[in-house]
């Protein structure tokens, strides 16, 4: 993830940020840390005011983009944090697990110093691709399956594991993957692409990306998504999840 994120993550930040009712939902989770620990931090989106919290992140390229008077981020990688067992009350992570090379090990890692409770968002590989994934770049989707972490994987490393539906709002603040799925046209500004990791990655997008203009330009789109237009939210897989975790690592 380190090199990865050192190159695609130039300008990340101009897309990218907190969207606040995304945000609510995680804070809510949050609520009664003493101290937490942000892991793949990235520019610093989602960072609670009001509590300490040391953020981790493995780019460089991600640190150099956190504001001026963000939380103090150290380098490091999610299966090797730099902290004593019960450092922290809370471990928190967004959007950042299906970059992990070792889940296993950042779990066991995340139960050693987080003393209460882990908080992330995921996505869900069960869920169905929404119309960017399955019309346009079904590939995007193919490669998200092996990546993301099965649901049922929390319950292997934690305790008290909850996962709840978090429905990406119309007009989100935040430039993820499904982020625009009622703005289909913003998916062909190149600095938008540039802050989604499966855009960034590809070398392939010239066939989508025409499909997509096309549909938009002759209504097929519109004609072919009607049925999510009159929505102001969107479950596109997205979910919070919240776990205590334990004293002993699974081994």
């Amino acid at each position: 993830m380190t090199a990865l994120y050192n190159r695609i993550g130039i300008n990340y930040s101009a897309s990218r940020g907190t969207d606040p009712r995304i945000a609510d939902r995680l804070y809510a989770e949050l609520k009664g840390a003493s101290r937490i620990v942000n892991i793949g931090a990235g520019s610093g989106s989602y960072e609670p005011d009001g509590v300490e919290l040391v953020a981790v992140e493995p780019s460089a390229q991600m640190i150099a983009q956190r504001v001026v008077g963000a939380y103090p981020a150290e380098l490091a990688a999610a299966e090797s944090l730099p902290f004593p067992d019960g450092s922290f009350s809370h471990a928190m992570t967004v959007l950042s697990m299906h970059h992990w090379s070792d889940r296993a090990k950042a779990f066991n890692e995340i139960n050693r110093v987080a003393t209460d409770k882990f908080v992330a968002i995921s996505w869900d590989p069960t869920a169905s691709p929404f119309w960017l994934t399955r019309d346009y770049f079904p590939e995007f989707h193919a490669e998200d399956l092996n990546k993301f972490p099965p649901l049922a994987e929390f319950h292997a490393h934690f305790d008290d594991v909850a996962i709840s539906v978090l429905p990406i709002p119309d007009d989100c603040q935040d430039g993820f993957l499904a982020a625009f799925w009622k703005r289909p046209a913003a998916y062909l500004n190149p600095e938008v692409r540039q802050g989604i990791s499966s855009f960034s990655k590809s070398t392939t997008l010239d066939a989508g990306l025409e499909k997509l203009a096309a549909d938009l330009e002759s209504g097929v789109w519109e004609e072919r998504n009607a049925s999510i237009l009159e929505s102001d939210e969107f479950d596109a897989g997205y979910r919070l999840i919240t776990a205590r975790t334990r004293s002993k690592p699974v081994v």
